[in-house]
Parts: C-alpha cells; sequence; structure tokens
C-alpha cells in the first residue's frame, strides 16, 4: 500500500483523478473499517469510481493471483491489459477458484459494491497451512510477489485516474452480484 503510494506521489504529472489509499481494521470482525468510511466518506462518495482490495497477496504461488470478482467488471480485462503491456510483473490473475466460498462477498471491498461502486479483490487465496494461525510470520512473505502484486495494482490504478478509462459493472455481473448480497441478508 504505501509503496503504491509512493509510486503515484513520484509521478511527474499528477493523474486527472484522485487516488486515495485507504488501511482498514476490523476485517475479520466484520468489516468494520471499511463500512466506517464508507458511511462517513472523506470525500463524496459518488467521485469514488473504484474500488481495489488488496490482502495476503504474498504467499502461494509465485506466479499467480487471484482476482476476485473480476467477472463482474471490466476490470477483469483491464487487469488482463495491464499484464499484457507489463509482462515484467511474470504473473497471471486468475478467477476465483473457490467462488462457492463467496469470497468477494466477504472482504472489506463489499461496502464500496452495496453502493455500486466497481471492484477488484487481489489475494493468493487462503489456502495454506498458516492461515489464521500464530505461525503466519512476515518470514513466510514471497515479497517479490508481493511487490509484482503492488506493481500491478499501481499501474490499474493508473489508468483509471489517467480518466481514459471507466470502470464498469458488467449488466449480468452487478445484477448476480446484487442478487447474492440479497441472499445473503435474507437467507431464508
Amino acid at each position: 500500500l504505501l509503496e503504491t503510494a509512493a509510486a503515484f506521489a513520484a509521478l511527474d504529472v499528477p493523474p486527472a483523478r484522485s487516488v486515495i489509499f485507504l488501511a482498514v481494521s476490523g476485517e475479520e470482525k466484520g468489516l468494520l473499517g471499511s463500512k466506517y468510511f464508507s458511511e462517513n466518506p472523506t470525500v463524496p462518495i459518488e467521485g469514488i469510481v473504484l474500488n481495489i482490495n488488496v490482502d495476503m497477496v504474498g504467499r502461494n504461488h509465485p506466479d499467480t493471483v487471484i482476482g476476485v470478482g473480476r467477472q463482474y467488471t471490466n476490470l477483469g480485462p483491464l487487469t488482463d491489459r495491464v499484464l499484457r503491456e507489463h509482462p515484467d510483473l511474470g504473473f497471471v490473475v486468475i478467477e476465483d477458484p473457490k467462488p462457492e466460498e463467496q469470497g468477494f462477498f466477504r472482504s472489506d471491498h463489499l461496502h464500496f459494491v452495496n453502493k455500486d461502486i466497481p471492484a477488484i479483490f487481489f489475494s493468493a487465496g487462503f489456502d495454506h497451512e498458516d492461515y489464521h494461525r500464530p505461525s503466519d510470520e512476515s518470514d513466510l512473505i514471497d515479497m517479490d510477489k508481493a511487490a509484482r502484486v503492488g506493481r500491478t495494482v499501481f499501474h490499474l490504478g493508473a489508468l483509471i485516474a489517467s480518466g481514459t478509462v471507466d470502470p464498469e459493472w458488467t449488466e449480468e455481473g452487478l445484477a448476480e452480484v446484487r442478487r447474492t448480497i440479497a441472499e445473503n441478508a435474507n437467507p431464508n
């Protein structure tokens, strides 16, 4: 997050759109930080056009990251474009291999999605033996992979911040997201 923010700050020409870097807490306790910000934004919420969520990107396969929710918006194809234009990043972004676990509906971008703000959630997945255990130590993080994900987020964010491309829901994607959110709110 900080390195990506520093890369934006170092640009010779500021992007056409503002970029907010938000580190929230309370995800495991009910997405409390992102809920608070989405209900008390520091800028008008209708001016927020995108949420890129990055969580747990430095583990598992060094050449793969999951773009959870990439199928709901044009952010999946835009991420693929970034990777084609920057082959030095050296990995692929795949769809959620476990969609039945509904990972797109359980992380900090959800409160923005509830306000129809397009989002993509980058993660390396949660299927490692140290997940949510004291053994999940920082020396297990693949720092090179995390840095490449940060550069990907920078390039994707810069593309959107340039004002030349708008993040957009697909019609089917937004309908599916709204339906899933409604079903989760009213499980009966």
